[in-house]
């Protein structure tokens, strides 16, 4: 990766990083960032790819998926899996749409 390439990463990764200890990431924050990173004319499989390997980073950073509940208790549920089975089951999930995720879509994201 270019230096200048890893520089917005590691950036948009921090914004991504802050927002998901300030509140719920939805799916169009992150497909938003990947556009954003990639630029016009990347294909459908660069945009998973790279959707996928800001997850996991997010992940390693305590970031975790799940689904909003309607409990004000615990209004976030994450999913009972480990990174690798996020990972497999965003992947699955995100082949079945036409497009990229949308908020509402798959699953949210933030650290619980």
């Amino acid at each position: 990766m270019r230096v200048e390439a890893r520089a917005d990463y590691d950036a948009e990764l921090q914004y991504l990083l802050q927002y998901a200890r300030d509140d719920w990431v939805g799916f169009s924050v992150i497909s938003g960032t990947v556009a954003s990173l990639l630029g016009r004319g990347a294909s459908r499989q660069e945009l998973m790819n790279m959707t996928l390997r800001i997850i996991g980073d997010l992940y390693d950073r305590g970031v975790r998926a799940g689904e909003l509940t309607a409990s004000d208790a615990h209004p976030f549920s994450p999913w009972p899996v480990a990174k690798e089975g996020a990972l497999d089951r965003i992947q699955s999930e995100m082949r079945k749409l036409s497009t990229m995720p949308d908020s509402g879509d798959i699953c949210w994201f933030t650290i619980p």
